[in-house]
């Protein structure tokens, strides 16, 4: 039960870094200049833009607090034997 908390939280966290990295990028554009980020997010930046890296981040987190969500609603298999 307690992994799944923190599974839906890793999902929530990872949609909030989508966001953050959205504005973030969009500062940057807007400002112009550098800045130094993790290659990953590099690649689907130059790929797609910010749109790109907000997508990806928040549907890798929007799958991970459904999974968890789901896993902590789900009664154990043993429970369901009757």
């Amino acid at each position: 039960m307690r992994q799944n908390i923190f599974i839906v939280l890793f999902g929530l966290a990872a949609i909030g870094l989508g966001v953050y990295e959205f504005y973030d990028l969009a500062a940057m554009e807007a400002e112009g200049g550098t800045r130094r980020v993790h290659s990953l997010i590099k690649l689907v930046y130059e790929a797609g833009g910010k749109v790109a890296v907000l997508g990806i981040l928040a549907g890798v987190g929007a799958v991970m607090a459904i999974f968890g969500g789901v896993k902590m609603l789900r009664k154990p298999r043993n429970e369901q034997a009757a």
